[in-house]
């Protein structure tokens, strides 16, 4: 299944399905898709999938006098509890699909450090720089996977594989390295689920989100960049960052243009 982006009520998108009522958005994916449909046609191109109400994310904590004595005894480099593991090939999947699934899969980001509260990065695309500011204190397991994956590498050379005029801009699938799985863009992720965070964060235009499958905890690497204002999707899908330079240069991406390489500056 591919990752999807869909409006509430959430509906799913098929590639070849009649059209839905509301433009969605969706991401395809085994975990992740985002599908964008208008109300005459269902978009042909999906990455990361979202759809649901995604559970609340809960952090742990203790109370009084006990909490201060409370020890934080996780390792660096111990994976973070809050991504789940999962294998993006489903069944009925060519076997050499999913084992390009499997190569690129990487571990989960480690549970230290935790992510800044703020942090930018330089999207260098085949359209000119793009430069995005995430924020950690709204989404910090998304901030933190997007920036462990850009630190990886993950991003060079994939291609913005979908591309819905006056709404958004996709990439962010490691599938789109090889184009023999051309068949299969919008399906692809880091190996690992990341749950939705619940912010205040809006679809305004240039707005910087993670698309999923219809779990809502199931976002990946699949990014999107909104071109217009979009806030149908402000309930269903998780922001975590916003373009800040380099707005003339989303405009000109178009589908297959590429992602050469995601810059964490300083």
């Amino acid at each position: 299944m591919k990752r999807l982006l869909t409006s509430l009520p959430l509906t799913l998108v098929l590639i070849g399905c009649g059209a839905p009522t509301t433009q969605d958005v969706s991401a395809n994916s085994s975990t992740n898709t985002a599908t964008t449909s208008s109300s005459t046609a269902s978009s042909s191109t999906t990455s990361s999938s979202t759809t649901s109400a995604a559970s609340d994310v809960k952090t742990d904590g203790a109370s009084g006098a006990k909490a201060a004595d409370t020890k934080d005894t996780t390792t660096d480099d111990a994976p973070e509890a809050a991504y789940k593991v999962v294998d993006e090939a489903q069944p009925g999947m060519p076997p050499e699909v999913a084992a390009e699934l499997k190569k690129v899969a990487v571990p989960p980001p480690p549970a230290k450090p935790k992510a800044p509260e703020k942090a930018r990065v330089q999207l260098q695309t085949s359209q000119g720089p793009i430069t995005v500011e995430l924020d950690g204190k709204a989404a910090p397991m998304h901030v933190k996977s997007f920036l462990y994956l850009a630190q990886r590498g993950f991003y060079n050379g994939t291609m913005f594989h979908r591309y819905e005029p006056g709404f958004v801009i996709q990439g962010g699938d490691p599938l789109t390295k090889n184009p023999k799985m051309k068949d299969y863009f919008g399906m692809g992720g880091p190996g690992y689920q990341v749950p939705r965070e619940f912010n205040g964060l809006k679809h305004d235009t240039y707005a910087f989100a993670m698309a999923r499958s219809q779990d809502p905890d199931s976002a990946g690497s699949q990014f999107y960049i909104t071109l217009a204002p979009a806030h149908f999707l402000d309930e269903g899908y998780t922001v975590f960052g916003k373009v800040i330079k380099g707005q003339e240069n989303v405009q000109k991406l178009r589908k297959g243009d590429t992602l050469k390489s995601v810059t964490v500056l300083k």
